[in-house]
């Protein structure tokens, strides 16, 4: 549950991709809510697209070009960066003979390289800031392998190694950097996955009985979780990567 006596980002400039829908945009309202300026990233045209409020930079995440354009127009309307939420991503399912060259490289470079050029790009704007803290929104799956995913689960299971080298490498910076691994959450990408079964209503049915909380998880659950490892409240965590999961990886 959102706390409105929670002012934990007052004076902070976040940045948050893939903000326009599901755990990024419940985000961009956690942290609103808390006090913080955050800059909305997605690929829509900025000039069309209303994310809650926010002010909004185009980008798409595996681009290093646009990464710095986005960088750059943070500082020119905010003069510092003190946070990065690297959310944008992609879900596809396919067994190993399924999963083609495109597909396995589209998800590596949405879900995993996206990751490490956000991370070139912002760290010595945060680090200009004094510090700060980086949160990647890996998955369940980066943690325990799962079937007809092969693509998806890897690439997920990169941020969490990635997570751990980067807070290694930024300690002596002040910024930490952590992960959450969210299991199934109702957003549309997870909506969209489930009508594209040829069973959806089974399909359903089979994700919901993973969970032992006996449902799937909201985006305000998980902007929870992030909002807090963002926050001092978190100062002593640096890289880890935080099950959000109603359970399903103690099953």
């Amino acid at each position: 549950m959102q706390n409105s006596s929670l002012r934990r980002f007052v004076g902070k400039v976040v940045l948050v991709t893939g903000a326009s829908t599901g755990i990024g945009l419940a985000t961009i309202r956690r942290l609103h809510l808390e006090g913080a300026t955050v800059i909305a990233a997605h690929r829509r045209d900025p000039n069309s697209v209303d994310v809650d409020g926010a002010p909004s930079v185009a980008l798409d995440v595996t681009d290093e070009a646009q990464w710095q354009l986005a960088v750059d127009s943070v500082i020119a309307r905010c003069g510092r960066l003190d946070v990065l939420i690297n959310n944008a991503g992609v879900r596809a399912s396919g067994r190993i003979e399924e999963t083609d060259r495109k597909l396995w490289y589209q998800m590596i470079d949405t879900n995993l390289t996206s990751i490490f050029l956000g991370c070139r790009a912002c760290v010595p704007m945060i680090r200009a800031a004094g510090g700060g803290a980086i949160v990647n929104v890996g998955s369940i799956t980066g943690i325990r392998g799962t079937e007809n995913m092969v693509a998806y689960s890897a690439s997920k299971s990169g941020i969490t190694t990635l997570t751990a080298s980067l807070a290694l490498d930024l300690a002596r910076d002040n910024i930490r950097v952590n992960a959450v691994c969210p299991a199934s959450i109702d957003t549309n990408m997870v909506s969209s996955w489930l009508m594209n079964e040829p069973d959806p209503a089974a399909a359903s049915s089979a994700v919901v009985a993973k969970h032992p909380l006996g449902r799937i998880g909201r985006p305000e659950e998980v902007a929870g979780t992030i909002a807090f490892l963002a926050s001092a409240d978190a100062g002593f965590m640096t890289g880890l990567s935080i099950p959000v999961d109603g359970g399903r990886s103690i099953r």
